[in-house]
This record gives C-alpha cells, structure tokens and sequence, in this order.
C-alpha cells in the first residue's frame, strides 16, 4: 500500500466516524419517540411444582404472553387435561394430539386447526376428537391458565398462582403449578 492509498484510506475512516457520530446527534435533536399505550410491565410466569410423571419435562416461554412446553418420552400416553377437566392434550410415543373438542384448545391464540363448532364444544358426553399435531414428543403453547393476569390492575406485588392438570400413564391426576408475578419497567 503506497502512501497516497494509506491516506485515502484514512480519510475514508475519519469521515465515516463523522458521519456517524452527526447522525445520532440529529437524532437525539428530536427527541425520544413518545408511544401510547406502552404497558407498564410485564408477567412473568415460573414453575414451582413439577409433575411427578415419569420422562415429563415442563418449561416456562418467557414472551409478553407467557407459554408452556412440555415434552414427554414414556411408553404410556399422559393427557393434559384442559381448563374445563376436559381432554386436552395427549403426549404419546407417536407424538402430541389435540382434542379439538376442546374448550381449551379453542381458546388457544395458536389454534390453526379448525376447531368443532360451539355446540359441541365442551360436551363431557363426546369422545375427543383427536388430530395429530406433532409427530415429536414435544409441543409447545399459549395456554389461558397462564393468562390470568391480563386484565388485572398491577402493583408491584401482584401475583397469582396457576396449575394445569395432567392423568398420568396409569390415569392418576398430577399437576404442573406455578406463580404468575407482575414485574414493572424501570
């Protein structure tokens, strides 16, 4: 490299570094962006009760909404069950189905499988209807009981319990519980 191309070089780098030091001066000159509606915080949920399933493994998404991801490697089926006791969930060998009967999974934002009608919707008298969903053993989703607080008015202090019920491979009823807290911006 001669000398006349070490000085265009340099030249070139001090320029950009003035450009970009000017370009968040402008910036600032006009100020911070104002937004309506921001929240003032968030939920955050947590798991402080592990179902006793053997091969059941449960973990909190954290995101504006809070979800739930379970994955499951037993030999038997375990059902979760839904916020009415309904079927909701089936985790088996051959992967994760829905009971699209559910009044669960048609309160669930993620459905896009169509779901039965309301009439038939929350029927205990109908055998679940069952689609696949997953051929792996895990799945993931935005479940209402981890909804709870979304309309709630927040202080610092503002938690609330959850639970979503499990019937375990020998139809025993386990939970997976958890505390939903509000956590403010600073």
């Amino acid at each position: 490299m001669t000398i006349g191309q070490t000085r265009t070089a340099f030249s070139g780098l001090v320029l950009f570094g003035l450009v970009c030091l000017s370009a968040s001066g402008l910036a600032g000159a006009h100020g911070a962006l104002e937004l309506d509606d921001v929240p003032e915080g968030f939920v955050k949920a947590s798991i402080t009760d592990r179902s006793n399933i053997q091969g059941l493994n449960a973990m909190i998404l954290s995101a504006p909404r809070p979800g739930i991801m379970l994955r499951y490697s037993g030999e038997k089926p375990v059902t979760v069950l839904g916020t009415e006791g309904e079927a909701f969930l089936l985790f088996s060998q051959n992967g994760v189905s829905v009971n699209t009967r559910s009044p669960s999974w048609e309160a669930s934002s993620d459905s896009s499988t169509p779901v039965t009608p309301p009439s038939t919707v929350g029927d205990t008298g109908q055998e679940p209807a069952w689609v696949s969903l997953s051929d792996a053993g895990n799945f993931s989703w935005l479940d209402p009981r981890l909804n709870t607080m979304a309309e709630v008015h927040h202080t610092a202090d503002t938690q609330q319990e959850w639970s979503i019920a499990l019937r375990g491979p020998n139809g025993e009823v386990d939970h997976i519980s958890g505390v939903l807290m509000f956590e403010a911006y600073e």
